[in-house]
């Protein structure tokens, strides 16, 4: 029994690890996205950056405070040179754009359900 509640746990050590990575590495694109958007002289450069901060921003799970996410965005910017700037927000779109070419490949649009009549008067036997 001891045994399993220590696997348990180092399961749960192992996936909040990369979890709190990957939201890491959102902040990061989030702050870059902001920076890309505000600076981009090509109209299509300027939209896939203010996409990707969206992109990244759903990202960011619920249950983080603003005081974590504010933290969290602190501590990226200090990753971020004018050297690495550049291919990191090209990783951050690239992501995105396999996002977007995702749901592109799929063929035709989904079908809606269909829809139920609404219930109304039942139909009067004929003669009353």
């Amino acid at each position: 029994m001891k045994a399993l509640r220590l696997a348990c746990a180092a399961l749960f050590l192992a996936t909040g690890g990369a979890a709190g990575a990957q939201t890491a590495s959102d902040a990061q694109c989030i702050l870059l996205g902001n920076i890309f958007a505000g600076q981009a002289k090509e109209p299509n450069a300027k939209k896939m950056a203010e996409a990707s901060v969206y992109f990244y921003l759903g990202r960011i799970g619920n249950q983080m405070t603003s005081a974590q996410l504010k933290a969290m965005l602190d501590a990226q910017s200090q990753t971020i040179t004018q050297a690495n700037a550049g291919p990191a927000m090209g990783k951050c779109a690239a992501a995105v754009q396999a996002k977007v070419e995702m749901l592109q490949s799929m063929k035709g649009p989904a079908k809606p359900a269909p829809a139920k009549p609404a219930p109304g008067k039942p139909a009067q036997p004929p003669g009353r």
